[in-house]
């Protein structure tokens, strides 16, 4: 075989193991803080189950998490707008690394999640069906315990994304994990970049539309994120307002 053959097949070779670590990091991660912080959630009645706008600051129950293997992590920090408004903001280049707090419910019983995010631009060379490519401006990971009940890693991950081509509402297997993760697109293409945009989602029907068949297990933690290491880019994101409800809101409040 021509060495530079070899070469770019030790490469991608070394890029899929990366990727494995990264994924499963973060899944052990939230099994590991789901013991120690869940359960006084999983039995909370309120309403509202969990809220975050960040002008509190930015505090320890959102942990960050690198990877050994990916030098560059992305830079997290609390910013502020002209209005005083605080918000997590992500600034990454080449780099990948999650901001999450560790949470445990059941998404059939609190399904709804809202958040706002903004992003710089879209990662132009991003393709979502390639691993290449698996790269967003802004993505939020919601991670649930999995079917097998000997093998803590073995979870399951909707992946909320705002991607730079595929169409809203699309669902897609993860190119590296295609069996565990399913990426939902709620934003495609750069028209609204540089503004806030208001998402919400119901955790169960889209875990049921992502995995036919399967039932969703705890909810174990959710995670902020953008991620630019595999095309080698460069975007800045802002997430607020992150909010999980057990029954739906009558009304979406915004701050453009």
């Amino acid at each position: 075989m021509p060495v530079s053959r070899m070469q770019t097949q030790n490469a991608s070779q070394e890029r899929s193991r990366r990727k494995m670590c990264q994924l499963g990091n973060i899944a052990l991660l939230f099994s590991v803080w789901a013991f120690a912080v869940g359960a006084a959630i999983a039995s909370d009645p309120r309403p509202v189950l969990f809220s975050e706008d960040f002008e509190a600051g930015l505090t320890d129950r959102w942990v960050e998490q690198g990877f050994p293997s990916i030098a560059r992590r992305n830079v997290f920090s609390l910013a502020d707008e002209r209005d005083g408004n605080h918000y997590l903001k992500v600034e990454s280049s080449q780099s990948y690394s999650a901001k999450g707090v560790h949470l445990t419910f059941s998404p059939e019983r609190c399904p709804h999640v809202s958040w706002r995010w903004r992003i710089s631009n879209v990662v132009q060379a991003a393709d979502l069906t390639r691993k290449e490519g698996d790269d967003a401006a802004a993505k939020l990971y919601v991670v649930f315990d999995g079917p097998s009940w000997w093998n803590p890693l073995d979870k399951r991950i909707l992946l909320y994304l705002w991607d730079n081509r595929a169409p809203v509402g699309g669902i897609y297997p993860n190119a590296w994990l295609p069996e565990k993760e399913r990426m939902v697109i709620l934003e495609t293409g750069k028209a609204k970049a540089g503004q806030w945009v208001d998402e919400q989602v119901r955790l169960f029907e889209d875990f049921k539309r992502a995995f036919p068949g399967e039932e969703p297990g705890q909810v174990e933690g959710l995670a902020f994120l953008a991620d630019t290491d595999n095309t080698m880019s460069t975007v800045s994101a802002g997430f607020d307002d992150l909010t999980i409800r057990c029954r739906e809101p009558a009304t979406q409040n915004s701050r453009k």
